[in-house]
């Protein structure tokens, strides 16, 4: 068309494995819920910038969990992590003669370093970019980013690297919100605190016949009291404990505490939620009386 001109886009070269729950599980992120369509949301939406993910959300680390996952989850050759706050500036000795002048050349910068090998490693493989804690960083850094994720260019000094903006991701973690133009150069993606089932878990969903679970009832109550809600993961790896080992209060305790990411101690502790355990336990004691009279009614007695 006379007088318009024609802009390249950026559409998605990275071919990430769908459904992507299994990959992230693999790759340590064990999520209940879909990240399908935001993640498609975030490869394919045209764009003539460098692709950008806010993770947000209320769980604190997993968003970083979550980050790696993904970069993982996507083929990433490279995965490059920073996180602002953890570095101290290095003091740099001089040793010079009396009388002699030298220029002092500071040291570079832990998120100078971390950008420029980016850069390099983007010109031939697919990198992602991990930037934890954003909200740590002076301001100055997130007009930086900004104009970086625009032109691909990371200047210092008086030096500058390109990036390959097709073979670059970035992913920015921040506890509190980004700079306007910053966020709005970025697709958004929530985490939440603790995975939501998408429905209630029944026997089947643990690979187990019904007159074999009759713990699970307790067991659900417990977490609607204690608010939480587990991934199906978690309940496989409870009922595997409580089929197999979990006879006590203590091992019941000791189990729960040890595969719920979300579980604090001190609330298994309270004496408000021993009734809720020893529900449980009976279950759990009601189950093998029933697996003893099938095994005894089972032996053929001799004529």
């Amino acid at each position: 068309m006379c007088g318009t001109l024609v802009r390249l886009v950026f559409y998605e070269i990275w071919h990430p494995m769908f459904p992507l729950q299994n990959s992230l599980s693999q790759h340590g992120f064990t999520a209940s819920e879909s990240y399908d369509h935001a993640v498609r949301c975030f490869l394919t939406n045209p764009t003539e910038r460098i692709r950008c993910l806010n993770i947000d959300g209320d769980c604190g680390r997993r968003r970083t969990a979550f980050a790696h996952a993904l970069a993982h989850s996507l083929g990433a050759e490279q995965v490059l992590y920073y996180e602002f706050g953890k570095d101290k500036p290095v003091p740099q000795i001089i040793r010079i003669q009396e009388g002699e002048e030298v220029v002092e050349e500071p040291p570079v910068d832990a998120f100078d370093r971390v950008l420029t090998e980016a850069c390099a490693q983007s010109e031939a493989e697919h990198t992602v970019l991990i930037l934890d804690q954003l909200n740590k960083t002076q301001f100055l850094n997130h007009i930086r980013l900004y104009e970086f994720l625009g032109n691909g260019v990371w200047r210092y000094a008086d030096v500058q690297y390109q990036a390959n903006l097709l073979n670059l991701k970035v992913f920015l973690i921040s506890d509190e919100p980004l700079y306007h133009s910053l966020l709005n150069s970025s697709f958004r993606i929530w985490i939440n605190e603790s995975s939501r089932i998408q429905s209630q878990v029944s026997a089947a969903d643990l690979n187990l016949q019904d007159q074999n679970c009759t713990w699970l009832e307790p067991l659900q109550i417990l977490f609607k009291h204690l608010q939480l809600s587990p991934t199906i993961n978690e309940y496989r790896r409870l009922a595997f404990d409580i089929e197999e080992h979990v006879r006590t209060e203590d091992q019941l305790k000791t189990s729960l505490f040890g595969w719920l990411e979300n579980l604090d101690m001190n609330d298994l502790q309270r004496q408000e939620i021993k009734p809720y355990l020893e529900d449980i336990l009976y279950a759990i004691q009601q189950g093998l009386d029933v697996h003893e009279e099938i095994e005894i009614s089972s032996i053929e007695l001799p004529g």
